[in-house]
């Protein structure tokens, strides 16, 4: 028999039936796969790196603390900023 005979291509449809229907599931799997990746994203900001304190913010004094113990300035220059950062 024919293709088109007895409801034709794709029970009646034709091309254009077979068209929307690629549309549609294209469309949903790149919303699914955008849905997952909006999810890790999500995850991944939700929670702290390895590498940070836990979430804890530093502080200008914290960086001049840390500046100091590292010698990479001295007492003087220690004093005169955190005098000032005290303020």
């Amino acid at each position: 028999m024919w293709p088109y005979m007895m409801g034709g291509f794709f029970n009646g449809y034709g091309w254009v039936g077979s068209a929307f229907m690629i549309l549609f599931w294209g469309l949903l799997c790149l919303l699914l796969i955008f849905g997952i990746v909006a999810g890790i994203v999500s995850l991944v900001r939700a929670f702290p790196g390895h590498g940070s304190r836990g979430g804890e913010k530093t502080t200008a004094l914290d960086v001049l603390h840390e500046r100091y113990a590292r010698g990479e300035i001295g007492r003087d220059e220690y004093l005169e900023r955190r005098r000032d950062l005290e303020r």
